[in-house]
């Protein structure tokens, strides 16, 4: 089992590095390709159809990754297409009412400056449903095992096509693109992956057809469903918390701001790529080890990967402090301004690294209300902080309050499953057992 988490993660591994070379290539592209008010308007909008969409998606695709991994391991898709059925008309529901929402906002704000203000940028509200359906496919492949499905067509086709397809306009037309096109092709995009997935999710299937007749089975209450999910359905978008400070430093500084800051975001946020990478395919086997009663095992596989990817993020760090300015550079000379603000964030994702997989290890050990608590208020303080250090401080203040946030959150994550169940998700234990066998071949050494 251990060795095909490894095999697993390798895989995801070289995945997740392709995704970060898009992503960072895709901030990069755009920003040459675009206006910088243009630019910040777009990577603003994009990550608020990010939101919406795990705001519609009410927690489905964390459920299916917790209920269907035992159920594949005895083939039993019979009841796995139950569990999709159910959970995919609710995303579906979800995703149309939170762009309803998303749609009002554009409403009240229209005529008034800022990203909401122009009618243009509601193209955005098309990102919503695609990107929640393709959310719920990579969910059920990766509960099936499949890598493939749960990174590749997100992470960096999507990305990696609106690049081809955005450049290719770019240089037929020779002027400045502008965010309702790309934004558009986003969307096209995401709809033509979707379809193609179906394929490779029926094969994985065995030929069961789990999306595609899903909602003409799906027979459960929706309030069923949604009181099982809810504390997934927090977690999740708490998580977004992570994203967004980009809309906040948007609204509130405007998009030229807006565009900086998330250039230092998102290199930043690659640091992130070492454990989430081990998130994939380790979830759904810490699932299945605490439903054995296999705590011990739980730990050494956390604490090992915590500390593999504390190591490479310090490594990256150290990068960042030599090189940072250059990589900013990428993106336009002007971007060299956000190098404080990236080597900020950047020790933040370094400190939070030590403290291991957070949320994903709680729920996949039955603490989602825990981890759902915890969230709620590192998430709700935190906006609250970073609105008044945003306007106080600038982007400063928004990164500060960023990583407060997220160290305060990991490291209560880990202190609330050690003393709940035992487990350390940190890599503390890892550290411990080196530093001992590194005593003992040392006191060998000395006794012969």
């Amino acid at each position: 089992m251990v060795r095909s988490l490894f095999g697993k993660s390798v895989l995801a591994f070289v995945y997740r590095c392709s995704g970060a070379v898009v992503t960072f290539a895709f901030g990069v592209s755009f920003a040459r390709m675009m206006s910088i008010e243009e630019y910040g308007a777009l990577v603003s909008l994009m990550t608020f159809g990010m939101i919406a969409s795990t705001i519609g998606l009410a927690g489905q695709p964390l459920s299916v990754l917790l209920e269907i991994p035992s159920l594949a391991a005895r083939n039993d898709y019979t009841a796995i297409g139950s569990i999709v059925a159910k959970r995919l008309r609710v995303a579906c529901l979800g995703s149309i009412a939170a762009t309803v929402i998303a749609l009002l906002v554009f409403m009240a704000a229209h005529g008034r400056d800022g990203i909401f203000g122009r009618w243009e940028y509601s193209t955005s509200l098309l990102l919503i449903l695609p990107l929640a359906l393709i959310e719920m496919q990579s969910a059920v492949g990766r509960a099936l095992g499949s890598v493939n499905l749960a990174v590749v067509p997100k992470d960096v086709l999507w990305r990696l096509l609106i690049i081809l397809l955005g450049g290719a306009l770019f240089v037929t037309y020779g002027h400045p693109l502008m965010t309702a096109d790309v934004l558009a092709i986003a969307t096209g995009v995401l709809v033509v992956l979707i379809a193609i997935q179906q394929v490779h999710l029926r094969r994985l299937a065995e030929g069961h057809r789990l999306f595609t007749t899903a909602l003409s089975r799906s027979k459960g209450s929706i309030a069923d469903v949604l009181s099982t999910s809810a504390p997934f359905w927090v977690t999740s978008i708490a998580n977004m918390f992570a994203a967004i400070d980009v809309v906040v430093v948007s609204v509130m500084l405007g998009p030229n701001s807006a565009g900086y800051y998330y250039a230092a975001n998102r290199i930043s946020l690659l640091l992130d790529f070492f454990l989430g990478t081990f998130c994939i395919p380790a979830a759904p086997l810490i699932a299945r080890l605490f439903d054995e009663g296999r705590r011990t095992e739980i730990t050494r596989v956390t604490s090992g990967a915590a500390l593999a990817a504390f190591i490479a993020v310090l490594g990256c760090v150290v990068a960042l402090a030599l090189v940072g300015d250059i990589a900013l550079m990428a993106f336009g000379n002007g971007f060299v301004h956000a190098y404080g603000v990236l080597m900020l964030l950047a020790l933040g994702a370094l400190g939070s690294t030590y403290f291991g997989v957070g949320s994903i290890g709680l729920t996949m050990t039955g603490h989602q209300r825990a981890a759902m608590y915890i969230m709620i208020i590192t998430s709700v303080l935190g906006l609250a902080a970073m609105v008044g250090a945003t306007w106080k401080f600038g982007i400063w203040g928004t990164a500060v309050v960023v990583v407060i946030v997220w160290v305060v959150t990991k490291a209560w994550m880990a202190a609330y499953i050690h003393a709940a169940e035992g487990i350390d998700l940190t890599a503390t234990t890892m550290l411990l057992t080196i530093a001992r066998r590194a005593t003992r071949m040392a006191a060998t050494r000395m006794g012969t």
